[in-house]
């Protein structure tokens, strides 16, 4: 199984492949961890600056000729080329890559700094050492395989209702504002579900798109987020790639959206409602202080109670009243 920041890289490195002038100055070797993509990633560079015309084909068999990396053999990278994504997700790649090579840099450094025990703060080592391996858990988060079975929950229940919407919205992220208007993120129960609500909304409402290694990423963060301020978040059977995978392959269409989120509006005026009409009969309720309370030792007949008058008291100017 692989790991999301190891997914990212292939990503990336398929993307270059196709589009080599996208190596150049972005990325260097180095910052790529798995050793493989790291040689075919500084074979596509260098054969970019020597044959700026060499694309496609020809490129992948240069590369993996060049580089030289075991299991990356040129048909292996021409699959990889031919799976490429595209171009407008390159940042989030791009982002995770030089964020995994500068915690790993910043791990190194916080550990020859303990090592050497002469830092004039010993403090500082050990909170970058501390933040690093932080980061690396993150970028550690499993990618399955796209196979990976996975249960939807049943689509009549809220969690059902919000996986629809979420799904709704990674299809088609320009309904952003729309959907947002009508169901805003705090009101999406399912953790998973908010995070990755907010992350596409965010997206959308710019005219960006997110990607699902990005949405892994949010709710990764957003669950270390929660936990560090004492929150319980909920145990999930199934991987967050795997939900992210699912949630992708969900049919919709234009209307799912936005019939979807009438849906959980209507729920959640109804739940308002109950409420509310909950909380008015139990303010109308008799106290246990009134002769009300026991209505059997009300007697009808009785007469009434003698009236306690009180005795005068002293006026403002000194007399009685």
């Amino acid at each position: 199984m692989s790991t999301l920041i190891t997914e990212a890289e292939r990503r990336y490195l398929a993307l270059v492949l196709d589009r080599p002038e996208l190596a150049v100055g972005a990325i260097e070797a180095r910052d790529l961890a798995h050793p493989g993509y790291a040689a075919v990633y500084q074979a596509v560079q260098d054969l970019h600056r020597e044959h700026p015309d060499l694309h496609g084909p020809d490129l992948t068999r240069a590369a993996a000729e060049r580089a030289d990396a075991p299991g990356l053999d040129a048909e292996r990278l021409e699959r990889l080329r031919a799976d490429a994504p595209t171009e407008t997700e390159a940042p989030h790649y791009v982002s995770m890559v030089l964020g995994g090579s500068a915690q790993r840099d910043l791990a190194v450094y916080a550990a020859t700094a303990l090592a050497d025990g002469e830092h004039p703060d010993p403090d500082t080592p050990r909170l970058n050492s501390r933040h690093a391996e932080h980061y690396q858990r993150l970028f550690d988060t499993p990618w399955p395989d796209q196979a990976v079975a996975a249960i939807a929950p049943e689509t009549a229940t809220r969690t059902g209702h919000e996986e629809l919407l979420v799904a709704a919205l990674m299809a088609y992220p320009e309904q952003a504002r729309t959907l947002v208007g009508i169901v805003p993120p705090e009101a999406v129960q399912d953790f998973r579900c908010r995070v990755a609500y907010e992350a596409v909304a965010s997206a959308g409402w710019d005219g960006d798109h997110t990607s699902d290694i990005s949405l892994v990423w949010q709710i990764a963060k957003a669950r270390e987020i929660a936990i560090g301020l004492g929150d319980t978040t909920p145990n999930y059977s199934e991987p967050d790639a795997a939900f992210v995978a699912r949630l992708a392959r969900t049919d919709t269409d234009h209307k799912t959206g936005i019939d979807t989120a009438k849906t959980l509006l209507t729920e959640d005026i109804k739940a308002s409602l109950t409420e509310q009409r909950e909380s008015h009969l139990l303010d109308r309720t008799v106290s246990s202080a009134s002769v009300f309370h026991h209505a059997n030792q009300i007697d009808p007949h009785a007469p009434p109670e003698p009236q306690h008058h009180q005795g005068p008291t002293q006026g403002p100017a000194g007399g009685a009243r």
